[in-house]
């Protein structure tokens, strides 16, 4: 069944009757057949006495749990299959884990969909992951979850480190004392593997939904040391295509980082490709 379709069986049962097109449905025949539903007229299918409490047992907190999902997106016109609906709120389920082990496009693919090339960028479905993970894009190849990049810094001898969001930095000339890495944004799991560095860590991120979330990942999970770069005056402030939705942990950041935060919220954030600091200076 479509959500669609899921969402005229519930019409049914709040308004007791619904379009005899879901009858297409060999689910929904059967119900005929054993007297749940009844045909009014050739377009119009009403609910007998017995279809309130056989809705309520096998179907009801199923299609709760779908609109609940789709409210939150703002997705409810949407029509995903309901296999696709139960992907989704595994998918919900699973966040947490899917986002710490850096899963590929191929990997969410294969393991909530059965079938590695089922998602396509772009679909609908695609982007509703994307809205789940509060992310903007999958990590699209399994390699990129091998293999850090770095720009040493002319001297050989760092005296602080710098972990990009974005591969920005790391195609300018190299810093004198700066030591730049990327990871490839979202792809933090294989930060797992690298001993964190003893001199001076820093993370360098858009300020944006995106950009705070992986920080806080970092800083929970994998480098309890690092900090956020702070961006120093003057600041250029941007109006964010996506609201705020991440929420902060303001325990991980410094009191100056907490104050560039509250002149973002509700709508406003910082590019790093803008963000100035003594550090990037060449």
């Amino acid at each position: 069944m479509t959500w669609k379709e899921i969402k005229q069986l519930h019409s049914l049962f709040m308004d007791g009757v619904t379009s005899s097109v879901v009858l297409k449905i060999p689910l929904v025949k059967r119900w005929q057949e054993m007297e749940l539903i009844a045909e009014q007229d050739q377009k119009t299918l009403v609910k007998t006495e017995l279809y309130d409490s056989f809705y309520r047992k096998e179907l009801l907190l199923k299609y709760k749990s779908f609109n609940t999902l789709l409210d939150s997106l703002d997705l409810l016109e949407t029509n995903f299959e309901e296999t696709e609906l139960a992907a989704l709120l595994r998918i919900q389920s699973d966040k947490e884990e899917i986002l710490i082990t850096g899963k590929t496009k191929k990997e969410i693919s294969t393991i909530y969909f059965d079938s590695a090339k089922y998602l396509t960028e772009g679909s609908a479905l695609y982007k509703a992951i994307l809205k789940i993970l509060h992310v903007v894009e999958l990590p699209a190849k399994e390699h990129e979850q091998q293999f850090l990049f770095i720009l040493h810094c002319r001297t050989k001898v760092p005296k602080s480190i710098i972990l990009c969001e974005n591969l920005n930095q790391l195609t300018k000339p190299r810093l004198d004392d700066i030591e730049l890495w990327y990871a490839g944004g979202r792809n933090t799991a294989k930060l797992k593997f690298v001993v964190e560095p003893a001199i001076p860590f820093y993370y360098l991120c858009d300020w944006d939904n995106r950009g705070i979330e992986i920080y806080q990942d970092i800083k929970k999970n994998i480098f309890p040391g690092i900090q956020i770069l702070i961006p120093q005056e003057p600041i250029k402030f941007s109006d964010t295509v996506s609201k705020w939705k991440t929420k902060i942990d303001y325990s991980l950041f410094t009191i100056e980082a907490k104050q560039i935060m509250d002149n973002l919220m509700p709508s406003k954030w910082i590019e790093e490709e803008s963000i100035n600091h003594p550090f990037l200076t060449r």
